[in-house]
């Protein structure tokens, strides 16, 4: 794990980022970073549209990483969305033979290879992730560490599965190889802007994370520590946009930016207590004329409220309640993150909707040194939670050998013990 270089990729439908870390005694620091948005249509409702301008795009990503970094980057991570993934909580349970004996790790394998084999899968997609969240040993015991050693009569997991549409998944590979690079780790879009977020404390208590993106929304909810769904539609802030485009006859640039400077989503709120917020008067230029209009604050502010409560109750909510089927504590509320997560009045209309606080995340993980503060907003959380995630499979994979805890240990009491000395002196 000493010195090893992951580099991340984040394609969105308005823009695209780049990132890449270096490892060093089990600290990420950021050693390049990079984003463009995209001067036309190359990416729609988090599909690649256009083949050859995504793979210019990411060549032109790698290519500033590189002269950053000062060497070849030849393997990316991914997160993907776009309304091709979908990812549910199945449990599955294996006997012995005897009633007491030593779990195997090949009683792990099979365990979850039978869930794999077992899982139902459109022709069209194939499951790329299965994540334990717990083992359950004879019907009693839960743990949420690999039970490998442990004696019991059953084992038992629950285990979460997620699959991703194999064409759109393909055409974002293949432009990386155009690129010249190959894919390393691709992961589903939500887990990598959870992890950006997180604390595994908000996770106990449950909690939802909504990436609020322009032509996507992807989000997950943990409960008691466990995931238990992961999702994503084909619906965005651009909903939004042509709303207004359509209502007020302006072209869809001229609604991104009204949206973004007048439009609150805590309109009904804002009703009520008379706000001066609302009576301001905005210039337009309607489309195809450019004939000058004007409309009140108030009246774009109740377009993006009505369009937002809309996929927030009929679209989140509505989708969560129906698959969960379970009544949803979420003690840490809700996080919100994605583009679209700092439109004014938002984190009042999703506490309304939800009953539950809402914020917005704020990407300053533990572990991760070298962010810049431009990259800390919630639009960028996918491209750092990817690296997070990349390295957190990797020191499962190549864990600190017993000998380097222990000499860390070591060093950091002695440490201590100067520190204290020379304080006192």
């Amino acid at each position: 794990m000493t010195d090893e270089i992951i580099v991340s990729l984040d394609i969105g439908t308005q823009k695209i980022a780049g990132m890449a870390a270096i490892v060093r005694d089990n600290v990420l620091e950021i050693i390049g970073s990079e984003h463009m948005e995209y001067e036309e249509e190359i990416v729609q409702k988090g599909r690649v549209v256009d083949i050859e301008g995504c793979t210019e795009y990411i060549k032109n990503i790698l290519s500033e990483l590189e002269q950053q970094t000062n060497v070849g980057l030849p393997l990316v991570n991914i997160s993907v969305g776009g309304g091709f993934v979908k990812g549910w909580t199945a449990s599955h349970r294996i006997d012995f033979e005897t009633n007491k004996r030593r779990i195997t790790e090949l009683d792990i394998d099979n365990l979850l290879k039978n869930v794999r084999n077992q899982t139902e899968v459109p022709s069209d997609s194939h499951i790329f992730k299965l994540l334990p969240q717990e083992y359950i040993i004879d019907s009693q015991t839960s743990v949420k560490k690999n039970p490998t050693g442990m004696f019991g009569s059953s084992i038992g997991a629950l285990v979460h599965v997620c699959i991703v549409k194999d064409n759109p998944l393909e055409n974002i590979v293949q432009c990386i190889r155009n690129a010249g690079s190959e894919v390393d780790q691709v992961y589903p879009h939500s887990w990598v802007a959870a992890e950006a977020l997180l604390s595994e404390e908000e996770k106990k208590s449950g909690v939802l994370v909504i990436d609020f993106g322009k032509g996507t929304i992807d989000f997950l909810i943990f409960l008691d520590g466990n995931l238990y769904g992961t999702y994503s539609i084909m619906c965005g802030g651009e909903y939004i946009d042509k709303d207004l485009c359509q209502i007020l006859n302006i072209s869809i640039e001229s609604a991104s930016e009204i949206k973004k400077q007048y439009g609150y989503c805590n309109y009904p709120i804002l009703i009520e207590r008379e706000s001066p917020e609302l009576t301001g008067q905005v210039e337009l230029r309607l489309v195809g004329t450019g004939i000058k209009s004007y409309a009140g604050v108030d009246k774009i502010s109740k377009i993006v409220y009505e369009r937002v409560d809309d996929i927030m109750r009929k679209w989140v909510k509505d989708i969560i309640e129906k698959e969960l089927k379970k009544q949803i504590r979420l003690g840490a509320g809700v996080v919100l993150t994605g583009g679209s997560a700092q439109l004014k009045g938002l984190v009042d209309c999703v506490t309304n909707i939800f009953g539950r606080n809402a914020r917005v995340g704020v990407v300053k993980p533990k572990g991760v040194i070298g962010l810049a503060a431009s990259y800390q907003y919630p639009c960028f959380s996918a491209v750092v939670g990817t690296l997070m995630l990349r390295k957190k499979e990797m020191e499962k994979k190549y864990p600190e050998p017993e000998w380097q805890k222990k000499f860390k240990k070591i060093k950091r009491k002695t440490e201590d013990f100067w520190k204290k000395i020379w304080g006192e002196w």
